[in-house]
C-alpha cells in the first residue's frame, strides 16, 4: 500500500511508462507518462520518477470511454517518494465499457528550496468543501495534487486544483444524487526556491453547454512547464475531470465531461501552467 496525507491508496497497479527527453529550466526537468490497465474497476496508477529526481508536479488522463462516469478523485504527489498516483473511481450507476488511468509526472533533480506542504478540511457533509495549503515564505508553489474522499465509489468530486504563487488549494463537491455521510478534500502543495523567468498562465474555455469541454494553457516562448493546475467553473456536481496534466513541454491541457444524465447549465474550465526559462 501506498499513501499521500496519510490516505492509504489500493495497491499500485504496473503499467506502460514514456519518458521524454530533458524538456527544461530546472536542469534535468523531464515528463514521465504512466498508463495502467484498461477494464471497469477501481484504480490507482503511478507514475515514478527516474532514479535521481522527484516528483515536482503532476496530473492524469481518463480513457475516453470513462469520460463523465469516472472521477479521478485523488491525484497527489506520494509522501517521502519520487511518485504521482492518481486514482479513478466510477460513479455510483457504474460503467459497463473498461477505461483506464494514465498517471503523468514532471520530474526533476532536487531544485533548491523543494519542500511539501500537505492539508485536510473537516469532515462532514457540506457540499461545497475548500482547503488551501501554503508554501513557507519565500518559496514559491510549483505543483501540487488533491483528493476528495468519500464513499466507496465517485460520490464526491475533485473539481479544482488551483495553482496560485505561494499556494494550491482544491475544492470538492458532491455529485447530483449527493452522499449520505462526511466526506474531506485534501491538498498538497510543492515548493521550490522561485525560479528564473517564473510566470503563471491561466486559460479558460468559454462557457457553454457543451458535454465535454477542454482548453489548453501555453508557456511564452522559451519557457517550460514546471507545475499544473486545473479547474471546473460552474459544474455543481455534474461535471468531471477527465484531463489535468502537461501534454507537452510547454502546454498543460484540462478536459472535462458531464456525466450521463447532462446537465442543462454552462460551465468552462481552466487550465494552469507554471512557467519557467
Amino acid at each position: 500500500m501506498v499513501t499521500a496525507g496519510g490516505i492509504a491508496l489500493s495497491a499500485v497497479v504496473l503499467g506502460q511508462v514514456a519518458l521524454t527527453g530533458p524538456v527544461a529550466a530546472v536542469p534535468g526537468l523531464v515528463r514521465v507518462n504512466s498508463l495502467g490497465p484498461s477494464n471497469s474497476v477501481a484504480k490507482t496508477q503511478n507514475a515514478t520518477c527516474p532514479t535521481g529526481t522527484r516528483v515536482i508536479g503532476g496530473g492524469g488522463l481518463v480513457s475516453a470511454s470513462g469520460a463523465g462516469q469516472v472521477g479521478m478523485d485523488i491525484m497527489l504527489p506520494v509522501a517521502g517518494s519520487n511518485v504521482y498516483s492518481v486514482t479513478g473511481r466510477e460513479d455510483p450507476t457504474g460503467l459497463a465499457a473498461n477505461w483506464s488511468i494514465t498517471a503523468s509526472a514532471l520530474c526533476a533533480p532536487t531544485p533548491s528550496g523543494l519542500t511539501t506542504v500537505w492539508g485536510s478540511s473537516v469532515s462532514n457533509s457540506i457540499s461545497p468543501k475548500f482547503r488551501e495549503v501554503f508554501c513557507p515564505v519565500g518559496k514559491r508553489a510549483i505543483g501540487g495534487g488533491g483528493a476528495a474522499l468519500g464513499g466507496g465509489v465517485s460520490e464526491v468530486i475533485l473539481e479544482d486544483l488551483r495553482i496560485s504563487q505561494n499556494s494550491v488549494t482544491v475544492a470538492g463537491v458532491e455529485t447530483g444524487n449527493g452522499i449520505a455521510g462526511n466526506w474531506t478534500v485534501e491538498a498538497t502543495v510543492i515548493c521550490v526556491d522561485p525560479l528564473p523567468g517564473e510566470q503563471r498562465v491561466i486559460t479558460d474555455s468559454s462557457y457553454s453547454s457543451t458535454s465535454t469541454q477542454s482548453v489548453t494553457a501555453t508557456c511564452p516562448a522559451g519557457k517550460t512547464v514546471h507545475g499544473v493546475g486545473g479547474e471546473i467553473v460552474g459544474g455543481e456536481g455534474q461535471v468531471r475531470l477527465t484531463e489535468m496534466r502537461a501534454t507537452a513541454s510547454n502546454t498543460v491541457t484540462v478536459r472535462a465531461a458531464e456525466d450521463e444524465s447532462g446537465f442543462s447549465d454552462t460551465w468552462k474550465v481552466r487550465a494552469y501552467a507554471v512557467c519557467a526559462s
